[in-house]
């Protein structure tokens, strides 16, 4: 007898943008997770995605494909609009897109069978389509309340 079973996981690289300010996210699937790989979606980020914003401040850990030089070399080369803001060492819950990465795991992915990659891809780029069209969602309306706070402040 034969019997089917799952197979090996396989994991998925996914670069993602959460937008402090709209809560939007912006992500990209890559075939590796290294340094040119993200310097590709900093480069995504700054020249398509927030093409029209004059100044663009993004919050990174210090993941070590963070501080390529390839990448230091981007940032330094774009500081009249790009900032950098490092967060402290082993300190993931200050960064909101990990919120949005455990909502993903949870909702999306977990305990889930995709069969290929192909289909977990897409399962993953489909939440993130929902989570932006989804304007009430608990994650984008944290955002908001934090805007409002700092507004009021």
């Amino acid at each position: 007898m034969i019997v089917a079973s799952a197979g090996q996981n396989r994991r998925v690289p996914v670069f993602g943008a959460l937008d402090a300010v709209t809560g939007g996210v912006s992500a990209r699937v890559t075939a590796r997770k290294r340094g040119g790989e993200f310097l590709e979606f900093l480069r995504w980020l700054l020249e398509d995605v927030y093409a029209d914003r004059e100044h663009v401040y993004i919050f990174l850990d210090n993941c070590s494909i963070h501080h390529t030089k390839a990448v230091r070399q981007y940032i330094d080369a774009h500081r009249s609009r790009l900032t950098v803001i490092w967060n402290a060492t082993y300190a993931p819950n200050l960064n909101l897109i990990e919120r949005f990465w455990g909502h993903l795991k949870r909702c999306a992915i977990h305990n889930y069978y995709f069969q290929t990659v192909h289909n977990l891809e897409r399962a993953i780029m489909t939440a993130v389509r929902k989570i932006n069209r989804q304007k009430h969602h608990p994650l984008r309306l944290h955002l908001q309340t934090m805007q409002t706070l700092l507004k009021v402040a």
